[in-house]
């Protein structure tokens, strides 16, 4: 199967959105942006945007028209099934929706209320296999953004100490923003070899302890406090609010996104098990993380 040229992006502003972008010009695909506010600037300028609503189907049929690859995301994973069924009467090839985290072919992962739009989007492409082709990009958690923001580590005094998830000695993969745009555009390029499945990335595999051991390593100033959490713990936690039909906002959705991760057995490493040799992406060597951490390490607060 040949590769395919013309893409159109949804949600493409966001934390992985402009990576996922700048990897697709880089490799000179015919891009277009959909965006419903019209906020494009954080994207290429040469990029074409077009403005839709996507509560319209003609809007979003009209805007993807031509278009050979969807590559979906949104954050808002309701917003999926409209854009798929536009992206069929569009005549579209391959529809990449906004998947990029857990890996929800682990059944305890997929259970967690926080993913049920990404759940309900896999089965409405399953649904739809003979209509448009798909394929499910995971990369557990942004290496980059993780550290950042202190979700691997707290690598600012000013954040507080590093939760260290059932002791923080287990490796978890990582993958960099830009390591996710250009496993989509392996994809987009090579099509046929990830049809209709699940590709699993990561640019490293590491443990919480030993992204604090580098940090300390390569900053004097910087001395690791961390506190201990369980996971089963907050799964009671999760469970319990299940029961009570508490809604899931702020601290509960955190919490899920935490067990996703960094719980053994919900699907958070796949290591030697990982697709990377099918899309062409190379793990970072280890001075190359070091050099990752080393960077957000060095930074002040945002």
């Amino acid at each position: 199967m040949t590769g395919y040229h013309k893409v159109a992006v949804a949600g493409a502003t966001g934390n992985l959105g402009p990576a996922v972008v700048e990897q697709l010009v880089k490799a000179d695909l015919s891009v277009t942006i959909l965006s419903q506010s019209g906020n494009t600037s954080s994207l290429p300028s040469s990029v074409k945007t077009v403005k839709v609503d996507y509560k319209s189907p003609s809007s979003l049929k009209s805007a993807l028209a031509g278009h050979e690859v969807v590559v979906s995301l949104l954050p808002d994973h309701g917003s999926q099934p409209a854009l798929i069924d536009a992206a069929i009467a569009a005549g579209a090839k391959l529809f990449i929706p906004s998947e990029f985290g857990a890996d929800l072919d682990n059944a305890k992962a997929a259970a967690l209320p926080v993913f049920a739009g990404k759940a309900a989007t896999r089965n409405y492409l399953r649904d739809r296999i003979d209509q448009i082709s798909h394929t499910l990009v995971v990369c557990n958690i942004f290496l980059d953004w993780g550290l950042q923001v202190g979700f691997l580590a707290k690598l600012r005094e000013e954040m507080g100490p590093t939760p260290l998830y059932d002791g923080g000695e287990t490796k978890r993969s990582a993958t960099l923003l830009s390591d996710v745009g250009k496993a989509v555009v392996s994809i987009i390029a090579n099509p046929g070899a990830a049809k209709n499945r699940t590709v699993r990335i990561q640019s490293t595999a590491l443990s919480q302890k030993t992204i604090l051991r580098i940090a300390e390593e390569k900053n004097p100033n910087f001395k690791a406090e961390t506190v201990h959490v369980n996971t089963s713990e907050l799964l009671e936690k999760i469970e319990q609010a299940k029961k009570d039909g508490t809604s899931f906002e702020g601290s509960g959705v955190f919490q899920m996104l935490q067990v996703a991760v960094f719980r053994n057995d919900y699907g958070g490493l796949w290591d030697e098990q990982n697709d990377n040799t099918l899309v062409g992406l190379k793990e970072l060597t280890e001075k190359e993380v070091e050099d990752e951490v080393e960077k957000w390490v060095s930074t002040p607060a945002a």
